[in-house]
């Protein structure tokens, strides 16, 4: 039997923008599990947990009143979720690398590291900008200068951006080339924007949109930005 032909380049975007919604619902209820878990551990009710229908059913912990004594004890429930998910990620796809996974494990774990590496780098644009949300502008407002440092949260977002886009597009390259041609920059970059760009823009806005951090139209140009630095960072 001949070999089955790849899947046109649209279908490979459309099945891995599929896979990146699926991981940041993934990636939204880890966050609010270890927030949950961890906000335990310090001694924050935990309540439950519910899914917020308003913003494409994902899970959102409910916690009693107060919060830890001290700004890293914030810092620890506040981000735990964000240093969790990349870890977890990297776990994922090396397994499925390892073990030979089947290509929508292997681009679902594609998905899934660009969203987990993304987050961070997202949570400090959306503390950049007038009526900031996010775990990072919670750490701001808890040092009582919800407002203070703006400008170093948008420039280190812009900075953990670049330095995450040349390993997330090293790691599309590594699991589209069985689908696509990338024996070229040209090759590479179009294959980089194929399975892991316009996925990771539209999974950006998302992740903006489901976790409210996106109360300002100044957070618009973000996504725009992620599928620029993948691109430019593909060699």
């Amino acid at each position: 039997m001949p070999p089955r032909p790849p899947p046109p380049p649209w279908a490979l975007t459309v099945l891995q923008t599929i896979a990146a919604l699926a991981a940041v619902w993934v990636t939204v209820a880890l966050d609010q599990l270890l927030r949950g878990l961890v906000g335990a551990a310090m001694g924050i009710a935990w309540r439950g947990i519910t899914l917020d229908a308003a913003h494409g059913w994902v899970p959102v912990v409910v916690q009693g009143p107060g919060t830890p004594a001290t700004i890293g004890g914030v810092a620890l429930v506040a981000l735990a979720g964000a240093a969790a998910a990349p870890l977890l990620a990297l776990g994922l796809a090396s397994a499925s690398t390892a073990f030979r996974g089947s290509g929508w494990l292997r681009g679902f774990a594609l998905a899934w590291l660009v969203v987990a590496f993304l987050w961070l780098p997202t949570a400090l644009a959306a503390a950049a900008v007038p009526s900031g949300a996010g775990p990072v502008a919670e750490l701001y407002q808890r040092l009582g200068e919800p407002q203070a440092g703006r400008r170093a949260a948008l420039a280190l977002g812009l900075v953990l951006l670049g330095l995450v886009a040349g390993p997330l597009s090293g790691a599309a390259i590594g699991v589209g080339r069985s689908w696509m041609r990338a024996d070229g920059v040209e090759f590479r970059r179009r294959l980089v924007r194929v399975v892991a760009g316009w996925p990771g823009l539209v999974a950006t806005g998302a992740l903006l949109g489901l976790m409210g951090w996106a109360r300002t139209p100044w957070l618009a140009p973000w996504p725009l930005a992620v599928l620029a630095a993948l691109h430019l960072r593909t060699r």
